[in-house]
């Protein structure tokens, strides 16, 4: 069975997972035997910390990897970006999905203007002495 059969098995133990997205070094084909599993998911409802924690170790004894999983509710720029840009869709309605890019781009647009300004002190910081 391959990796994604793996962790839809687990993930359909448990109700109300509505999106889960792979992304990282496993996601790119770049992963190494260290690598972990890198994850985001999407419930109905917020994701406890028992919940969470129950869910990293059944994925990680199933795949035999530790596990890092996102909560896709909390999670904000950049890393949402990044996890959209170059992640794996395993589960999730297209109409779900668009509303999460949709999210996403709302919270660039805002984010996008910070962190030029950072990039830009810190270029002038560097550069400018």
């Amino acid at each position: 069975m391959d990796l994604n059969n793996r962790i839809q098995q687990v993930l359909a133990q448990h109700g109300g997972i509505r999106m889960a997205i792979l992304f990282g070094s496993l996601a790119k084909g770049c992963a190494t035997p260290q690598s972990d599993l890198d994850l985001a998911i999407q419930m109905d409802a917020p994701l406890t910390a028992e919940a969470k924690m129950a869910l990293i170790g059944e994925l990680s004894q199933a795949i035999g990897r530790p596990v890092d999983l996102i909560d896709l509710r909390v999670a904000g720029e950049p890393l949402l970006g990044q996890i959209l840009k170059h992640g794996a869709r395993l589960l999730g309605s297209d109409s779900d999905y668009a509303e999460l890019l949709k999210r996403h781009l709302f919270e660039e647009a805002d984010f996008m203007p910070y962190r030029r300004r950072i990039l830009a002190e810190r270029r002038q910081a560097w550069i400018g002495k």
